[in-house]
């Protein structure tokens, strides 16, 4: 079994955040991990540092922290206490992990801010947040793509998403010779344009995957004819994503192109005499929010992305019925 270690990094004043980050890592570990073979451990000063002494504190932390595989940090108002080597520990932390990805291409970094509003009149605290701001210009120019929040729950449905992609990204693709040739299904995603914000980091975990996802937003040039770009993706695509949650449940309202056309196309393609694969495993619906199968859908198995381990199960589904295909291929029953 693989050990991947993520270390969560930040000052006092985002405990929330701290302890969240925690459960995620604990909830990972109890899906991704157990289908991956995998055993995640978040990694905080206060549980894995013991007393001892160094040349500050902050040295002891370095010390018996030890290596890991994924830095997160976070910051809001406070910046922390200098150390001896840095403006503080936090700020060391992520200088010494900044350090080894530049030398090493490891470990992943995943860094962010609280946007939340606050009303501060110590001038001392006015300076610590001078400081978080500096800081986060010297991310900005070190080209670290950070991530901001305004709460600890959106921070927590943030950072299980980011973090499933990090996961993604860390573990080998696994599948036929004849998958990784071809680069992994082409995928269409079908969505309600309000839902692209909870579309698009599973576009993203997708691609991290082997796959290869297709989203409008994404990846229609300009100046492309956007009614005819759309449906020579559905008609050449190998396999069909369509997202419902409580914006797209109906399906059957909608007029005009979008989530309801698109999956009729879908539905009509798989019922061509010369459809290459098996119909029933061409259409995935997937769930973002529990809400009931629409009337054109309620035959499909669907796939409930908001349960724990859910962008887990779509992308093994994918890869389980990708590589199917494969076999059946190569058995000279079916062709890609």
């Amino acid at each position: 079994m693989r050990r991947l270690r993520v270390f969560i990094a930040s000052p006092g004043d985002v405990s929330d955040e701290r302890d969240a980050a925690s459960l995620v890592v604990s909830e990972l570990n109890r899906t991704v991990g157990k289908r991956e073979a995998l055993h995640l451990e978040d990694v905080r000063w206060e549980t894995h540092a013991w007393p001892d002494v160094g040349s500050d504190a902050q040295d002891v932390i370095n010390r018996e922290i030890g290596e890991y595989d994924v830095f997160c940090g976070m910051m809001w108002r406070r910046f922390g206490t200098p150390t001896r080597r840095s403006s503080s520990g936090t700020a060391e932390e992520f200088e010494r992990a900044y350090a080894y990805f530049v030398a090493y291409r490891r470990p992943k970094i995943m860094f962010y801010f609280k946007r939340e509003p606050f009303y501060e009149t110590s001038l001392h605290q006015l300076a610590q947040f001078r400081k978080v701001l500096a800081f986060r210009q010297k991310l900005q120019k070190q080209g670290v793509l950070f991530w901001e929040y305004k709460s600890p729950i959106e921070f927590e449905r943030r950072f299980r998403e980011h973090l499933t992609n990090q996961l993604f990204s860390i573990i080998e693709p696994r599948g036929s010779a004849e998958t990784a040739d071809r680069g992994g299904p082409s995928i269409y995603i079908s969505y309600k344009r309000q839902d692209l914000e909870r579309i698009e980091p599973i576009y993203e975990a997708l691609k991290v995957a082997g796959f290869r996802p297709w989203l409008d937003l994404r990846d229609i040039l300009p100046g492309s004819n956007w009614i005819k770009t759309v449906e020579a993706a559905i008609r050449t695509s190998d396999l069909f994503v369509v997202f419902l949650s409580s914006n797209s449940a109906t399906l059957a309202s909608e007029t005009g192109h979008g989530v309801a056309s698109e999956t009729a196309q879908a539905l009509r393609r798989s019922q061509q005499p010369d459809f290459p694969w098996d119909p029933s495993a061409y259409i995935i619906p997937v769930r973002l929010d529990p809400v009931d199968a629409p009337p054109i859908l309620k035959d499909i198995q669907w796939l409930d992305l908001f349960q724990a381990g859910g962008e887990l199960r779509l992308v093994q589904t994918i890869r389980r019925i990708w590589e199917d295909r494969a076999r059946k291929t190569a058995d000279g029953t079916s062709e890609l």
